[in-house]
């Protein structure tokens, strides 16, 4: 089996942006919201969430690749002294359990496989089962691993961060896409 050039290419494109939207957000969220940092894993605003959905949405299993790299780059700026092995399990849990999410969703909310049609609650339970989902997994790991006391002091934290986030980049990207989809008005003749 031979890979074509093209679709080498679609899939390192998939991949490369969906790694540049969650580098870019994180370091973003970093930045304006370093004061509601729990920790240097948790945040009560964590907008690269949204892009955790959206890449699932939009690129699948190339948007999870993307994803795991982009949290690999991140995990590596952000995560001093942590061991690598944590690192990339952590990325694996933030790549994963979006897809998770969504293949729960897509049986439980029996969502068609293209996914067209999908309303504001259908999306609004799918961030949120990826919320739990991410939430859950990170803490357990955290928690199993001792870097936090308990499972709830990363996983409230977690949670609320990812739907926070999640939601207002889906508020900012309804916002620019009402501005991009309306046109001028032209004066009266």
């Amino acid at each position: 089996m031979s890979l074509s050039p093209k679709w080498l290419a679609s899939a390192c494109t998939q991949v490369l942006v969906v790694a540049i939207a969650w580098v870019t957000l994180y370091l973003v969220n970093d930045w304006l919201f370093q004061f509601v940092a729990v920790s240097e894993y948790v945040s009560w605003v964590f907008l690269p969430a949204a892009v955790r959905m959206l890449a699932v949405l939009l690129a699948g299993w190339f948007g999870v690749a993307g994803l795991f790299v982009g949290s690999l780059i991140t995990g590596l700026y952000g995560f001093d002294g942590t061991p690598i092995g944590q690192v990339v399990v952590l990325a694996g849990l933030s790549a994963l359990a979006p897809m998770l999410a969504l293949i729960l969703c897509t049986s439980w909310l029996n969502l068609r496989s293209d996914l067209r049609g999908l309303s504001a609650l259908q999306l609004l339970a799918l961030s949120v089962v990826c919320g739990a989902l991410t939430a859950g997994l990170h803490s357990l790991h955290l928690w199993g691993f001792g870097v936090v006391g308990q499972f709830s002091d990363a996983f409230l934290p977690m949670f609320v961060g990812d739907l926070v986030g999640t939601v207002t980049m889906l508020y900012v990207a309804k916002i620019l896409l009402s501005q991009v989809g309306s046109k001028p008005q032209s004066p009266a003749t």
